[in-house]
């Protein structure tokens, strides 16, 4: 196929763009005969996102931006080329939709190659049409880096703001109780540090973080009455309260940023001896998030004043903790708790106990 006649003013043309400079002349004849010259208006789009596209530009006069489109409607622009570049994709020999859209910051005039161009130019001339495609593949790199790195910093600031709201749900529940005040935070620096201890990633991290701080929600549902009781609880409040690990579960679930934090919520309250609740799972069974929350709780509670007995000391709690592993606790939690209490992670703050 023929396109454009192949004159010396194309030639200059193509001799503009850094990529093509170095070509001998005939090389570039081989490129200017598949050529269409094309004019556009200011504010056009020369490629639209998700449509298919089948052609390589490269860009004679003007200024162009390519822009990303993200779901929330957030766009990214991810370059401005002007005189003398290009841009194309790997799409090109492909019926496959755009992955951006390019747009022309003012009147723009291009050089294009079609996709029924680039095959005969692949015919006549492999190695160039190959050159042509392996520099798009390096362009392409260049972007999805970029792209990576704009959804990182997107996915942190969403996670960060999640976080933000399940703390301030934490601590709306804890204000209910006086004698909980903090108990959330330190049973989260706790849990993590026990879970850094055994190797996990800080994606599971994240999820445990977000199931700590809320592993009570549950008592959302519980009486002032019971939660503010200065004394034992009876049979009946008892009964109310071991509801809260359930009810936290129902509260999260079909919450898709919320749901993998469920089993800690569910499970803290189990058993390693299976005698726990609300499931009664022993062992294995219990998920390790549920092991390694109830670990946490546990040392949280026996080192807090109550209004019915004075805080353990940290040492004292400690042992509690060994003497219950393998019946109440999971051991090897129990000896990552302690590896991690032993060792430089910063300790939840206590007035007057830690």
């Amino acid at each position: 196929m023929g396109g454009m006649r192949v004159d010396e003013p194309t030639i200059r043309a193509l001799r503009n763009v850094a990529f093509f400079a170095s070509l001998s002349d005939d090389d570039l004849r081989d490129i200017a005969e598949f050529m269409q010259k094309r004019t556009y208006p200011a504010g056009h789009a020369i490629v639209q996102e998700d449509t298919l596209g089948d052609t390589f530009h490269v860009i004679q006069e003007g200024k162009v931006e390519i822009i990303k489109r993200f779901e929330d409607g957030e766009e990214m622009v991810l370059a401005v080329r002007g005189d003398g570049d290009f841009f194309g994709e790997m799409a090109l020999l492909e019926d496959s939709p755009r992955s951006a859209t390019v747009r022309t910051l003012g009147p723009a005039t291009t050089l294009e190659i079609s996709r029924q161009g680039f095959v005969s130019l692949l015919q006549k001339a492999p190695l160039l049409a190959y050159e042509l495609m392996r520099e798009l593949s390096v362009r392409l790199r260049d972007t999805d880096a970029k792209m990576i790195a704009h959804l990182q910093r997107k996915n942190e600031q969403l996670r960060q703001a999640y976080l933000d709201t399940v703390t301030a749900v934490a601590n709306a529940i804890e204000a209910r109780d006086p004698y909980t005040r903090g108990h959330t935070g330190r049973v989260t620096a706790l849990a993590r540090a026990i879970a850094h201890q055994m190797g996990w990633s800080e994606e599971q991290l994240s999820s445990l973080e977000i199931g700590a701080l809320l592993h009570d929600v549950g008592k959302i549902g519980v009486a002032d009455a019971i939660l503010r009781k200065p004394g034992p609880l009876s049979a009946a409040e008892y009964a109310e309260i071991k509801m809260h690990p359930e009810v936290g579960r129902r509260m999260l679930q079909g919450i898709a940023y919320l749901e993998s934090a469920i089993p800690g919520v569910l499970y803290h309250h189990e058993r390693y001896d299976g005698q726990g609740y609300p499931a009664q799972l022993s062992g294995p069974e219990i998920p390790l998030a549920g092991r390694i929350m109830a670990v946490a709780d546990a040392f949280d509670a026996m080192t807090s004043d109550r209004p019915y007995r004075r805080a353990m000391s940290p040492q004292a709690a400690l042992a509690e903790l060994e003497r219950g592993a393998g019946t109440q606790f999971d051991p090897e939690v129990v000896a990552a708790f302690i590896r991690a209490w032993q060792g430089n992670f910063p300790k939840p703050v206590r007035s007057g106990t830690l």
